[in-house]
């Protein structure tokens, strides 16, 4: 019946709602839930450097992009299974 009406399966409709849900709470599109409560940025971890010759410097692929995710946020340690099977939690495992 999926196939025929060409929807996904339950699993992977779930998995696409709850990172929408965390797409709006840190977009600040939520109001009942702070973002700044919940979720903590990761620190910026990469740094890329150019590599630079004596006749000609190189041109990195990535100088042109974003070289650290803005969005990356820490995943909280969790003790008890009843917090790792929570929204944050176990949506920032994804």
């Amino acid at each position: 019946m999926l196939t025929t009406l060409n929807l996904n399966s339950l699993q992977d409709r779930r998995v696409y709602n709850r990172l929408v849900m965390l797409n709006k709470i840190a977009g600040g599109m939520v109001a009942a839930v702070d973002p700044d409560v919940y979720l903590t940025s990761k620190p910026q971890q990469r740094t890329i450097k150019v590599k630079t010759y004596f006749d000609h410097t190189s041109s990195n692929v990535l100088d042109r992009h974003i070289t650290n995710n803005p969005r990356a946020f820490k995943i909280p340690s969790a003790q008890t299974n009843q917090y790792k099977n929570s929204f944050f939690v176990d949506t920032l495992v994804l």
